[in-house]
């Protein structure tokens, strides 16, 4: 019977063709939506800072195998690495100023190294480990010792010391006479007054580095700081990293605060997600990042810690309507070895439901329902040089000494003699 229903239907088809009349159109191929996933924020200090990426990544993956969106990369591009360029001339002036002090260029070896801290100051975000700063400041202090500028040769050494008092000293290492500067300059900056820092962030809760050393989440009260100089780093929930140079004074509080100046709609949207709030300036970025990204759909979220493990509110922006949905919310171990099935489960209810999928959102409203809103974050507290849960590990780690360099010998404590004009 089916065999004699084709061939009728076949039949008809020629006929219709003798006649002159068209065969029907062939049905168009189903468009598939254009899906972009945004970065995931953190909407507590102690998530696992690679946990959002990691998340985003398995989620994608699961609306590529959906095969039911046209995935969008909405990676906002990375912007001139001005900082990078500011490290390369810093580090070149520096190793400039090593060989003029080795021809006795002193006056030139010092300018190269003026203009070498100069740029170090300018890129403090970009800095990863401040011990080359720190390397810098004793080089230009036995330049100026070496043309007999002791006061000038001190402030610069101390300078060193206050951002690094356990560092060894390259140099202190190649000078006997240089080491025991060294170690009566220490001593003087152990003895003397301390003074300490406030370290903010818009929003909170951004880990920060001071002086190359994690010590906490903002907002941060740091005690027993050095007087002086110091580096700070602070990453945002958008992971932009922010820095700055803070003098501390003994005796008084400094403050430092890393407030991004970002308008790109990735990080306003990240910056409203980690404060818990789903507001008018968030769908207005949700907007923008569609329209730059050509995209349909909008997947954004924040992770929260819940118990022992982590927490996704996971949402949809529709740019032809302009509603931010509520997804499902997917709970699994802070190492994410049992996410992979809430991610299947998220990624199957948007291929089912669309743009209706999961809960209509009324903003302004909260990320987390579970998350106390409204209230300031908590305050931590640390000791200079400390990294909390690792009492007793001052300041930055010291080399070992080699076999070549055999073992340390205690210098003799006598009294210093004026450093020779060479």
């Amino acid at each position: 019977m089916t065999r004699l229903l084709i061939a009728l239907t076949s039949l008809l088809s020629l006929v219709a063709f003798a006649q002159g009349e068209a065969p029907p159109p062939a049905a168009a191929p189903a468009v598939k939506p254009k899906l972009t996933v945004m970065p995931f924020a953190a909407l507590t200090g102690d998530v696992p800072q690679r946990a959002g990426a990691k998340a985003v990544g398995m989620l994608t993956t699961e609306f590529k195998s959906a095969d039911s969106f046209a995935l969008v990369d909405g990676k906002k591009e990375k912007a001139a690495g001005g900082a990078d360029e500011a490290l390369e001339k810093a580090r070149k002036e520096v190793n400039d100023a090593k060989e003029l002090r080795g021809k006795k260029k002193f006056r030139l070896a010092e300018e190269a190294l003026q203009r070498a801290l100069t740029a170090y100051k300018s890129a403090p975000g970009a800095l990863a480990e401040v011990g080359e700063v720190v390397d810098a400041y004793a080089l230009l202090a036995a330049v100026q010792y070496n043309t007999g500028r002791d006061e000038d040769g001190a402030k610069s050494l101390n300078q060193a010391l206050t951002m690094a008092p356990e560092r060894e000293l390259p140099l202190a290492q190649t000078s006997a006479l240089f080491a025991r500067v060294v170690t009566d300059a220490r001593k003087v900056l152990k003895d003397g007054p301390k003074g300490s820092l406030m370290l903010e962030s818009a929003p909170s809760n951004a880990p920060v580095l001071l002086d190359g050393l994690s010590l906490g989440s903002t907002p941060l009260s740091v005690k027993d700081v050095p007087p002086g100089l110091h580096f700070w780093k602070a990453t945002l929930p958008s992971g932009e990293a922010l820095g700055g140079v803070v003098e501390v004074v003994g005796g008084k509080q400094a403050m430092a605060k890393a407030s991004s100046a970002s308008k790109d709609p990735e990080s306003r949207l990240l910056s409203s997600l980690a404060q818990n709030k789903l507001d008018a300036d968030l769908v207005a970025a949700a907007r923008e990042h569609a329209k730059s990204a050509e995209a349909d759909l909008v997947v954004f979220g924040a992770l929260s810690k819940e118990g022992k493990g982590l927490a996704l509110d996971t949402f949809l922006f529709a740019a032809s309507t302009g509603d931010v949905r509520r997804m499902a919310r997917a709970s699994f171990d802070t190492e994410l070895l049992s996410a992979g099935m809430e991610f299947f489960n998220l990624a199957g209810e948007l291929a089912k439901h669309g743009d209706k999928v999961g809960e209509a959102v009324k903003v302004p409203s909260s990320v987390s329902m579970t998350l106390i809103t409204g209230g300031a974050s908590k305050l931590a507290e640390a000791k200079y040089g400390v990294v909390p849960g690792k009492e007793g590990l001052e300041g930055l780690e010291t080399p070992e000494p080699t076999k070549e360099d055999g073992p340390r010998k205690p210098l003799e404590q006598k009294r210093r003699a004026p450093l020779k004009r060479q």
